[in-house]
């Protein structure tokens, strides 16, 4: 067939379009590198939550070489050629000889020498491994913050903006560092521990050994108290640098543990405290935690009570600043900490205080006159601990101070007509575990020279024999009550003789078991007794002590015991008393008969020295089973360890699919 023969026009017209149509194609096959994999490529749209957008900029080299690396790996996962002419931008970077790379849940356990770097990696790949799947070492406890705001992303470790790269999700990286060992004092008398070790992170490729003297993005952190830790999200390679600074005037390396997971953290530091500081004598003392559990649930709360007290404790002398240095790492205070096992520790759940499940602790073999920090710990937050498993590490709570009582009682030389200072023999001795007065676990009067009573247990033993027999008489008299009738029968509309019952133990308890406190205590709420007794090792009176004046020997509620068994059995010398609530006689009067003829005495008329009051919630008056917190707090608040353990319950959840 014959084709048309074109004019002139058209002819330059199809020779023009045609040139032009091959420049189109031509610019766009150079200027568009991705043109020829047009039909694989994703397509990105933001309503997608898959697809969300890149927010940190400084962080697109990152992503660039990422997708350069994951090309790379995917042609050959085993094979990597080497090419001269080609940089590590189109292979995918190496690691430094010298960094150590890090493996999930796996502490680098490592000692570095002061002014020293030691670098760090942990690589993508390590990423893509499945979650580690564990079972929550404790009970289930209701979450709940103790600060009052419930639990977000932010309490799950997600800090600053969020990097999501296109076709992977990023990870959640948890990073700790905590130093188990920090060189010694080279002076016998140091003002404070070394300086702490600093950590540097980074995810740039260009930054493989990130410090301090690099300039680039990255983060840095120091390990005070022994421990730091980082979390956040990342999508690939992270670097990380553990820096010593210089620490003139002290001899040896630093020892630490870094580890990556990511699960859990691997250790963890709680920002409360998660003891409660109880009483001491002069060589023991005893703690209480607080609620482990705020639930109403009678399952639970059994739960919790047969898991066979899980937290452990540390104790070491505060006059030994070195010891602040390591005091929120958990393998530091099991390494340097004075009381570091339970040889010495006496452990178990009780339910005092409230009802609800707690630890408590009876700690033996320390110091008279000696402050002490005290940290509640628990060896993992999971089943299992140690390297390989997420959150094996350990847990540390803040510590709380406590001073032992003094042992002593020591007046001045002008006091006592001596050349030298005398002291006293100790009175006061600490019990707890008693069968009837179960929530009694303060010091008592003591004789530490009656063979009779030199145990804790006989000790303990007297105190709640006496008093279970006391209350046996209040109990035939309470059933002369017709209690077992209606309510319009009884002698009360608003209570009842279960209330009664209770309201008169308390009383009882705190009445007939005196809490005894130093007699060298300035302490303007404490009332001496016993005055007429000599000290026990025999030292004189002190010259000039009012309380010692031929007047107060001849006053009752001085010259006594306020109960006369304890001076005719256990013979204390004298003592200062910590005096019962005057709430606890008002409680019993409200809740139980008028025949049964209980009043209280009156101000100015006996209750002064008789009973004590609640001032600014602190200890100022004994109740028994109260735990006064630090800082003065009552401890009958919400869980001491909800945070954490509803930190690591969401964890749990999250790597089981729950």
């Amino acid at each position: 067939m014959q084709l048309p023969k074109l004019t002139p026009l058209q002819s330059r017209f199809a020779a023009s379009f045609a040139a032009s149509l091959l420049l189109l194609i031509l610019y766009l096959a150079f200027s568009n590198p991705h043109f020829a994999y047009a039909e694989n490529a994703d397509t990105i749209t933001h309503d997608d939550h898959n697809h969300p957008l890149i927010l940190d900029r400084f962080l697109e080299d990152e992503i660039r070489y990422q997708d350069e690396q994951d090309a790379a790996t995917d042609r050959a996962r085993t094979y990597e050629p080497e090419f001269p002419s080609m940089g590590r931008s189109i292979l995918g970077r190496a690691p430094a000889p010298s960094t150590v790379q890090l493996a999930n849940n796996i502490p680098a356990v490592m000692s570095i020498a002061p002014a020293d770097t030691q670098c760090f990696i942990f690589p993508q790949t390590a990423l893509d491994q499945p979650p580690s799947l564990v079972t929550q070492a404790l009970p289930p406890n209701r979450v709940e913050i103790v600060t009052g705001h419930a639990i977000d992303d932010h309490d799950m470790g997600y800090t600053g903006s969020e990097l999501r790269r296109r076709q992977r999700s990023d990870h959640l990286l948890y990073l700790t560092l905590s130093v188990c060992g920090q060189p010694s004092s080279a002076i016998s008398n140091p003002k404070g521990p070394p300086p702490p070790l600093e950590l540097y992170i980074s995810q740039a490729m260009n930054d493989e050994c990130p410090g301090p003297n690099f300039a680039g993005q990255q983060g840095w952190l120091t390990a005070d108290g022994g421990f730091t830790n980082y979390t956040n999200p990342t999508s690939g390679d992270s670097y990380f640098t553990v820096s010593a600074p210089q620490a003139q005037g002290f001899n040896g390396n630093y020892t630490y543990e870094l580890t990556a997971s990511i699960d859990a953290p691997f250790t963890y530091y709680e920002e409360l405290p998660g003891l409660f500081f109880v009483d001491s004598d002069q060589n023991s003392s005893f703690f209480m935690t607080n609620n482990l559990t705020t639930s109403n649930s009678s399952t639970q709360q059994d739960e919790w009570m047969q898991t066979g007290a899980p937290f452990t404790m540390f104790m070491h002398d505060a006059n030994d600043v070195m010891i602040t240095g390591l005091l929120r790492s958990y393998c530091g205070l099991n390494t340097s900490a004075q009381i570091r096992t339970m040889a010495d520790v006496e452990v178990g759940m009780t339910t005092i205080a409230g009802g609800l499940p707690k630890q408590q602790y009876y700690v033996k073999g320390l110091n008279k006159t000696t402050s002490y920090h005290a940290v509640m710990a628990l060896p993992s937050n999971y089943t299992q601990t140690g390297v390989g498993m997420p959150g094996g590490g350990g847990v540390v709570w803040q510590d709380i101070l406590m001073t032992t009582k003094t042992g002593k009682n020591l007046y001045s030389a002008s006091l006592l007509h001596a050349s030298s200072l005398r002291s006293v023999d100790p009175n006061c001795q600490l019990i707890y575990n008693l069968s009837f007065c179960d929530t009694v676990n303060y010091a008592v009067p003591a004789n530490p020279t009656n063979n009779s009573f030199a145990s804790m247990v006989k000790l303990a033993a007297f105190y709640d024999n006496y008093t279970s027999q006391n209350f046996n008489y209040f109990a035939y008299s309470l059933e002369q009550i017709p209690c077992n009738t209606t309510a319009e029968a009884q002698y009360s509309l608003a209570t009842n003789c279960s209330n009664c019952y209770n309201a008169y133990k308390q009383w009882l308890c705190a009445v007939t078991i005196p809490r005894c406190m130093d007699f060298s205590s300035t302490e303007p709420y404490l009332q001496a007794r016993n005055v007429n007794q000599s000290f026990i090792d025999g030292s004189p009176f002190p010259v000039g002590d009012p309380t010692f004046s031929e007047a107060n020997k001849s006053v009752m509620y001085l010259n006594s015991s306020r109960v006369r068994r304890i001076d005719q059995i256990i013979q204390p010398g004298p003592y200062k008393e910590l005096l019962p609530c005057i709430g606890l006689c008002y409680d019993l009067v409200q809740n139980c008969p008028a025949a049964l003829g209980f009043a209280c005495p009156l101000a100015g008329k006996g209750q002064n020295y008789s009973y004590g009051y609640v001032t600014n919630n602190s200890l100022t008056c004994n109740i028994p089973g109260a735990i006064w917190g630090v800082n003065g707090a009552s401890g009958y608040g919400p869980s001491i360890v909800s945070v954490w353990l509803g930190l690591s319950l969401a964890i749990v959840v999250s790597m089981t699919g729950a």
